[in-house]
């Protein structure tokens, strides 16, 4: 309650500050939204387990012995997978001052080197960073299910929580585009460190803006995301217009096996 009334408190400064050009109020009126949406976007459990059965191929019209025992397992690694989810997100709005052809540099010197990425915001003002996670209880529950009795269990669980936290990641990348529609603003779809040219290593760039402790995640040296449940991302914000295509950045990556490569 306390963000979305910091929000409004934001947004109707950022008017001013658009009328009377004392604050950047373009850039207050961005956050205000974004504090004002904080907490709407949620995991489509649905989805996830369709995208799960359609992955895994897996038939719940198998009525067989084996494809029996496969339904009552997705079945009872989905409740649990939902029992023990916990999604949280955190977000800030930073200006671009440059994009370079191999590069896009933020307020405050912030630089992240990618060609890729500079093409793909080309015509954007701003950026929105953002940070999704569904916690550790998944992934742990995972381990000692796949290490014990239940290997099967483990690994649907497992893959299930893969699911859940893009599902939270896309949900949270809708709201960012349907709250700057407000705005007559146009956002592009999500890109995260390790995507095609841009080095992983630029995760603790991210980490710095956003300070991942706030919502309990944490880089390994190797600058892999502890929860691994974990989701770093931005997007980028422009006029109406620039960004048009729906879908998803896998399009313009060329490594074609991946077995994370989004398909929408």
């Amino acid at each position: 309650m306390f963000s979305k009334l910091v929000g409004v408190i934001l947004i109707l400064i950022g008017i001013a500050g658009l009328v009377l050009p004392i604050v950047p109020g373009i850039l207050l009126i961005m956050a205000g939204i974004l504090l004002f949406s904080r907490n709407k976007a949620a995991i489509d459990w649905v989805h996830v387990k369709e995208e799960l059965k359609a992955r895994e191929r897996i038939g719940l019209d198998d009525h067989s012995e084996r494809g029996l025992a496969i339904s009552k397992s997705l079945d009872e690694s989905l409740a649990k997978a939902i029992s023990l989810s916990k999604p949280n997100y955190t977000q800030k709005v930073k200006k671009i001052t440059h994009i370079g052809e191999d590069f896009i540099e933020l307020e405050g010197g912030v630089r992240f080197s990618s060609g890729k990425i500079s093409d793909y915001i080309k015509g954007a003002s701003h950026v929105v960073i953002y940070l999704v996670t569904i916690g550790e209880g998944i992934e742990n529950a995972a381990g000692v299910e796949t290490k014990g009795k239940e290997p099967l269990d483990g690994y649907l669980l497992d893959r299930l929580g893969s699911f859940a936290v893009e599902s939270l990641a896309e949900a949270v990348e809708k709201n960012i585009r349907k709250d700057y529609s407000i705005l007559r603003k146009s956002v592009s779809r999500r890109y995260s460190p390790g995507y095609c040219d841009w080095p992983i290593e630029e995760q603790r760039i991210l980490a710095k803006i956003l300070d991942f402790s706030k919502i309990g995640v944490s880089l390994t040296e190797s600058c892999m995301m502890k929860p691994k449940k974990s989701i770093s991302a931005i997007v980028g914000i422009a006029n109406k217009g620039v960004f048009t295509k729906s879908g998803s950045t896998c399009e313009i990556c060329e490594k074609k096996d991946c077995s994370y490569r989004r398909v929408s």
